[in-house]
């Protein structure tokens, strides 16, 4: 017999807060962001209960948990993604797409540097941020990460 291991709410709601954390970064509707961060902290409410068809039908009852995160929130129970973060993976230069899982940064600060990065090649983007690491809180560990994401993705 198979068992199937569903997502708990506290997965889902980090995959909103990095839905937020991108929406900020590019500079998208604040109201988005805003609406992202809100469903994540009704989803931590929640925390380790599973991620359910029924529970998402509940989650959908709370005020101001619109039909937009309902679907995404489908989007990762069924696949274990949500739509919206690969496409905007495809639109952002892979190191500012990691450095927004990193929860302690600012969006204001994340749409800063994106506004200025965008366009430089990965290489670069990581060095300008080696340079800022102190500022940012960005530890050794984070660029290994990088490296090896920008490598494999080549």
């Amino acid at each position: 017999m198979e068992v199937i291991l569903l997502p708990k709410f506290e997965e889902l709601a980090r995959e909103f807060e990095f839905l937020a954390q991108l929406v900020e970064m590019i500079g998208d509707n604040p109201f988005k962001a805003r609406a992202y961060r809100f469903a994540a902290a009704k989803m931590r409410e929640r925390g380790g209960e599973d991620v359910t068809e029924d529970a998402i039908s509940r989650l959908s009852k709370e005020k101001g948990v619109g039909k937009a995160i309902v679907e995404k929130s489908r989007q990762f129970l069924h696949t274990g993604r949500i739509e919206k973060i690969e496409e905007l993976k495809s639109q952002i230069p892979l190191p500012l797409f990691y450095l927004a899982k990193k929860p302690s940064i600012p969006g204001r600060e994340l749409h800063r540097l994106y506004c200025d990065l965008k366009e430089l090649p990965p290489g670069e983007i990581v060095a300008v941020l080696k340079e800022q690491a102190t500022e940012l809180g960005l530890e050794n560990d984070f660029f290994a990460l990088l490296e090896e994401k920008i490598s494999s993705s080549n």
